[in-house]
């Protein structure tokens, strides 16, 4: 519960609002890559694809959905994209790039509560 309401407050910042089918897309997507950082490793197979059957479409259109909300994120929140990453992004991310930048600042959060 609680990696779900901090995914929902990252697509909030990028202004990925729930008006887009890619933001229930990434927002699945990301929980898998939680779950197992390996899937990061095959994107289509491990995540594109569970997200497709889940909600009855297909992994091509799993990737131009995310891809879309992605799009809005490059276009109006930037500066935001780039503090979540920790890094400065010089072009638009690929989708699973997206989905590892979401999923390694969520681990980075989690272990900042877990330190002493």
């Amino acid at each position: 519960m609680k990696r779900t309401i901090q995914i929902d407050d990252k697509l909030q910042k990028l202004g990925i609002t729930k008006k887009y089918n890619g933001y229930y897309l990434l927002k699945h997507a990301v929980e898998l890559a939680l779950e197992d950082d390996l899937r990061l490793q095959s994107v289509i197979k491990e995540i594109y694809t569970p997200v497709a059957e889940k909600y009855k479409c297909n992994p091509c259109c799993v990737e131009r959905n995310i891809r879309t909300v992605l799009y809005k994120a490059w276009k109006s929140n930037r500066k935001e994209l780039n503090k979540i990453a920790r890094y400065e992004l010089t072009k638009e991310p690929s989708v699973s790039e997206m989905i590892s930048i979401l999923v390694a600042d969520i681990q980075r959060t989690e272990a900042l509560f877990i330190l002493p």
